[in-house]
């Protein structure tokens, strides 16, 4: 017997195609710097009572539907999982750099990928394994049919960024057999100080000491009768975007922000740039139609420290566009 020891984890994902939930090759694509990742795997079993069994207790379990959910955070040194995220991503260009445009999928656009009825969402499989000493002695489960239902892209001052995603997925398998490699890419993370908020585009908040970016898909399962204990593919709802931002206070910014984007409650144009290497490693989330839902400001006691103000963002719509030296966001 041995302890599963975190070093030894390994943690990546896999494109699918063909059928929803199907994985492509063997290749293990590299998500990130993995933080962690936490699958939830609910059988649902069900407490049947009914009368005659003479007791209070239990009568019978029975196996009810199988739900798969999961949660991943890590630190990214690319943007993949946001293509996953929105829905449409366009390869294009030649090294240094390569060029990707993400954009958002609506319920009457196709897969590109993955085909079948009922609309299936660009999907991946989750890899996640557990060494051991010997092979044998290995926890290894693949999750596949994730679709990300929320993703946060995230920072604060002095630390690296972090992405967080929350997955509905539909099935899953074990082995405890041999662990697929995945190759680290080797590039740095992206850092809080490769952060830039234009607010509107065109403004540099040069004071902006956090910020979460995040888009939410409400997604929706659904169990058919249908012969299967899985649950069918997931249907994305109504899309939601917001951002939150915590800025040093000044008098350059307050008022505009303050009286006409807050109480004026005029729509803007925003885009968070986050650079690592101009033109050759970098993003640009562009959002539109913008509203500010919320302005904090409150007044402290303590004279010495600046003052804060916290800015709630919701976009109609975003998209990014990313150059980087990865050829293919896309399985090909």
């Amino acid at each position: 017997m041995s302890r599963f020891v975190g070093d030894q984890n390994t943690v990546g994902f896999l494109f699918e195609s063909g059928a929803y939930a199907n994985t492509t090759g063997t290749t293990l694509q590299w998500p990130g710097m993995v933080q962690s990742h936490e699958a939830d795997e609910n059988t649902n079993v069900i407490e049947v009572r009914y009368a005659n069994t003479g007791n209070r207790n239990v009568g019978q379990f029975v196996d009810g539907p199988l739900d798969y959910d999961g949660t991943l955070s890590f630190y990214p040194q690319d943007w993949k999982m946001l293509a996953f995220a929105l829905g449409s991503n366009v390869d294009a260009g030649s090294p240094s750099p390569y060029t990707h445009t993400i954009s958002e999928v609506n319920s009457a656009s196709g897969n590109a990928f993955t085909s079948g009825t009922l609309n299936p969402f660009v999907s991946f499989s989750i890899y996640d394994a557990k060494k051991g000493p010997a092979t044998g002695e290995n926890f290894v489960r693949t999750i596949q049919g994730c679709v990300i239902d929320s993703l946060n892209i995230s920072a604060k001052e002095g630390e690296p960024i972090n992405m967080e995603i929350a997955y509905m997925a539909q099935s899953g398998t074990f082995s405890s057999g041999a662990i697929t490699a995945i190759t680290d890419p080797g590039t740095r993370p992206y850092l809080w100080q490769d952060v830039q908020l234009h607010l509107p585009s065109g403004t540099v908040i040069a004071e902006l000491k956090d910020f979460d970016w995040g888009l939410k898909q409400n997604l929706e399962r659904r169990h058919y009768l249908n012969g299967s204990r899985v649950a069918s593919v997931p249907i994305p709802t109504n899309r939601d975007y917001e951002m939150s931002a915590t800025i040093d206070a000044t008098s350059e910014r307050t008022k505009i922000l303050y009286n006409q984007y807050f109480l004026g409650g005029s729509t803007f144009n925003a885009m968070l740039a986050i650079s690592a290497s101009a033109g050759s490693r970098e993003i640009f989330i562009v959002m539109s139609g913008c509203k500010m839902v919320d302005m904090s400001s409150p007044s402290e006691a303590d004279s010495a420290s600046p003052q804060e103000q916290k800015l709630t963002i919701k976009p109609q719509t975003c998209s990014a566009t990313i150059n980087d030296d990865i050829q293919l966001y896309n399985p090909w």
